[in-house]
């Protein structure tokens, strides 16, 4: 009977010690996924400049003020970069993991629609440190119809409206 106990102890104590070794190693592979990966800011700096943009400010942050039911919670956004070439001026978003990126992830376009809305007057610019590759983003959505859409309507309107005018008139003129 105290062997059975005993066994009993030493497999309940040996139980627990592997869990507690699972667990912590579990924490520990948590923890390096949720870190974001560290690139190097020269490698950066370098591919920016390499694409003829002139680096503004490092670690721009841009308030946000979220009004909860009356109650402001003041927040901000942290860009990367904010760089310029020509007249136009860009938040450069540092893409660092190797599923992050893609435009049809829903995290990662939130985030860049996030920095789109917090920085009305820039463009957003995708830098893939690990690629070096370096993309522009826009959005658009079909619901929204611009005025370019408006000024095309027209012009075709009037195109078509021109050309049975003409028809219209050589029939009268009896020249058609």
């Amino acid at each position: 009977m105290q062997q059975i106990l005993i066994s009993l102890l030493v497999g309940i104590l040996l139980g627990l010690f592997i869990f507690f070794f699972i667990s912590q190693a579990r924490q520990r592979q948590q923890l390096a996924k949720a870190e974001p990966t560290r690139f190097s800011e020269k490698e950066a700096e370098g591919l920016l400049g390499q694409a003829g943009y002139r680096i503004l400010d490092k670690q721009f942050k841009e308030t946000i003020i979220t009004n909860i039911d009356g109650k402001d919670h003041v927040g901000y956004l942290l860009a990367d970069y904010t760089v310029q070439r020509d007249k136009d001026k860009f938040v450069v978003v540092i893409k660092t993991g190797e599923g992050e990126g893609d435009p049809n992830e829903p995290v990662f376009r939130r985030k860049l629609m996030e920095y789109r809305l917090a920085f009305k007057d820039y463009g957003i610019l995708v830098l893939d440190v690990g690629r070096g590759e370096l993309h522009e983003v826009h959005f658009r959505f079909p619901h929204e119809r611009n005025i370019d859409f408006f000024f095309r309507f027209l012009t075709a309107l009037f195109i078509v409206f021109g050309v049975i005018g003409i028809i219209w008139l050589l029939i009268s003129l009896k020249l058609f």
